[in-house]
């Protein structure tokens, strides 16, 4: 969810259309094992919108906030 709604920042997206962003960044991860769905998910969308993002930068942001919602389960936020 974290990274649906990073990317729906970046995509100018805000209120509960980010919230509906990210559920379908969250829903793509069903799509198949692994990350890759959730990637291509968010490489996708950005290419449709012209958001300058490498596949580095989204791959980073991914594992950086994997780490933060770890954190906040564990910590119960």
């Amino acid at each position: 969810k974290l990274l649906g709604l990073w990317a729906a920042q970046l995509l100018g997206l805000s209120g509960g259309d980010a919230d509906a962003y990210a559920a379908t960044v969250v829903k793509a991860d069903f799509e198949k094992p692994g990350d890759d769905d959730v990637f291509e998910k968010v490489r996708t969308d950005f290419d449709a919108k012209g958001v300058a993002q490498s596949d580095h930068q989204i791959r980073r942001q991914m594992e950086d906030l994997l780490v933060e919602a770890r954190r906040q389960v564990e910590s119960g936020t």
